[in-house]
């Protein structure tokens, strides 16, 4: 977090909520001017109700995404749950995600649906295609080809540290579409687990970098054109079969959709 501001006391609500305890808090705060009284009152509370908290700070002040891979290798915990100030989770979340780690030994990546949030309009469930059963990495390798992002913001992710580590974290020349990148490596490294139910809120606030992507639509759809070349790089490097007609279909869905934006 950078600059907390009240919606904070949202995101710890739901952690305090949780059926299922056995998880830590790591809180990273990369260098506030503002917001610190939310950021102690989050830490006493957290202690307070008898789960694990570290309040941590960089060595210096980082960039957005260079702030992500710090607070992630920071963690030494098996797997990490990324949860941004402002979203929550609802409370049967932990559980049901440590019951489909149980069930599913292999995976090392899980996603849920989720619920989007826009100012005072109605909350939107946001699904995927990839939900309901462990696809095999065998299948996930095309289909990020074809398809692209389809896993939801990173408050909706778990990842296992050690495949989060191999495959480089988040790539930090793509401010915009790092996410979008490491969570489609990911499923096309390890495989990819959907959780059926929309258990995460994605709460797009005033305060949220996401509230200024519509002026950057040019830098959007610059990130997006180069996170599907390196995707379709590795798959030429490792010899991966895909059909080019999807891929090329992708490339022009994102242009026609960039198109678009420029004529409205």
């Amino acid at each position: 977090m950078r600059n907390p501001t009240a919606v904070f006391q949202r995101t710890v609500d739901s952690l305090v909520a949780q059926t299922e305890r056995s998880f830590s808090v790591l809180i990273s705060d990369n260098y506030s001017t503002k917001g610190d009284e939310f950021i102690g009152e989050a830490t006493e509370r957290l202690q307070r109700t008898g789960i694990a908290v570290r309040r941590v700070r960089p060595p210096v002040e980082l960039g957005r995404v260079e702030h992500w891979n710090w607070a992630h290798y920071e963690s030494g915990a098996d797997w990490l749950k990324p949860l941004f100030a402002g979203d929550w989770l609802d409370a049967a979340y932990m559980a049901k995600l440590r019951g489909a780690m149980a069930s599913n030994a292999s995976c090392r990546y899980i996603f849920c649906p989720y619920l989007l949030h826009l100012g005072d309009q109605p909350p939107t469930t946001v699904s995927s295609p990839w939900v309901g059963r462990f696809q095999r990495p065998a299948e996930m390798q095309p289909r990020v080809l074809s398809h692209g992002m389809q896993f939801g913001p990173p408050s909706a992710a778990a990842m296992e540290r050690t495949a989060w580590i191999s495959v480089g974290g988040y790539p930090t020349a793509l401010p915009i579409c790092a996410d979008s990148l490491m969570f489609c490596t990911l499923a096309a490294t390890f495989g990819v687990l959907g959780l059926t139910e929309p258990l995460c809120h994605f709460n797009i606030h005033d305060a949220r970098f996401s509230t200024n992507l519509a002026q950057r639509a040019k830098d959007s759809f610059r990130e997006a054109i180069t996170y599907f070349g390196m995707l379709g790089y590795r798959a030429w490097a490792e010899r991966v079969s895909f059909s080019k007609l999807a891929y090329a279909r992708l490339l022009w869905r994102e242009t026609r959709a960039y198109l678009a934006k420029g004529k409205s």
